[in-house]
């Protein structure tokens, strides 16, 4: 569930008119296209454990297309899109003949707020109430889930940081232009942006990723035989430059704005590794592929959880 990102956007693009299309199956959470050697997402990592896993998407689609699978991510979407988005989704696994409702285990990840932040934010009277809004928007979600869907395991994933991506240096003119629709609160003509109202949204998106990782924590998530959210922390700082050095514009697609599908490989491989990682020892960024790749042990074979990990 989620937004353009999720909904692999430009995964593959080389150019304008590719921005249009949808890669899913390359996407970070959910695509599901080749194997991991090819295109390195969470599903292709699961897929080594799990032969038999099913509701990942097969490649370029639009929600409704057949190729989407359970991947309910909207370009445009926003926090109040969410709870909707949960509805569709038990809905959709529901009537799927493949899956056995009461005793397949789900993987849901929930990644969403860039639009908030990005376009969304500067035209409200009192954007200040943005972040009390998505916990409430996030609250009904999860209990949703939690009381339709059993045996689920939900990743909490923040959105990357705004400033990262559009405030980078050195962006190709195409990326600038891009940049005006794309993120029109922060670069756009129409809002007058000024170095202390970008500061003022980035303290909202701040606001965004505590309520996050504080719903995630909610005791009426947690002590559940069948039901988790864990908050994964991969996205806090990450960084275009690799080992500090200059920007890596190949993690980006074309607009410099969405991931490209290295990005996304990045992004999958991230998101693996916090599922495997203690709570509390969580990686907060993303690192050159395979460079720090987790594995399930005989000690510790499972997703961790705030419950299985000894979080209080």
């Amino acid at each position: 569930m989620g937004d353009s990102l999720t909904a692999g956007t430009g995964a593959a693009a080389s150019g304008f008119v590719d921005l249009y299309q949808e890669n899913r199956g390359l996407a970070w959470s959910i695509g599901g296209q080749w194997d991991w050697r090819n295109v390195t997402t969470l599903p292709n990592i699961l897929k080594v454990f799990n032969p038999k896993l099913v509701g990942y998407s097969l490649g370029d689609a639009y929600p409704y297309h057949r190729d989407s699978q359970f991947n309910m991510a909207e370009i445009g979407a926003v926090s109040y899109d969410i709870p909707y988005m949960a509805r569709a989704l038990v809905q959709r696994m529901r009537r799927d003949p493949r899956v056995d409702w009461k005793h397949d285990w789900k993987l849901v990840t929930i990644a969403i707020g860039g639009n908030d932040i990005c376009t969304f934010v500067c035209t409200m009277r009192y954007p200040e109430q943005l972040p009390a809004k998505h916990r409430l928007r996030l609250q009904r979600t999860l209990r949703y889930l939690r009381d339709n869907m059993p045996r689920t395991f939900v990743n909490l994933v923040s959105v990357p940081s705004v400033a990262k991506v559009v405030m980078l240096q050195e962006k190709p003119f195409a990326c600038e232009s891009l940049h005006h629709g794309e993120c029109s609160c922060w670069i756009g003509k129409l809002y007058n942006q000024t170095d202390a109202s970008r500061e003022r949204w980035a303290r909202i998106q701040d606001e965004y990723i505590r309520v996050e990782k504080e719903v995630a924590e909610m005791d009426e998530f947690r002590g559940l035989d069948e039901f988790a959210v864990v908050y994964q922390p991969w996205s806090l700082n990450v960084s275009m430059k690799m080992n500090g050095k200059e920007i890596d514009f190949s993690l980006l697609s074309y607009d410099c704005f969405h991931m490209s599908q290295k990005g996304n490989a990045f992004a999958g491989t991230a998101l693996w590794n916090n599922m495997l990682e203690p709570v509390g020892k969580k990686s907060a960024n993303w690192r050159p592929l395979f460079k720090n790749f987790k594995c399930p042990t005989k000690e510790s074979p499972y997703l961790i959880t705030y419950d299985n990990s000894g979080h209080s």
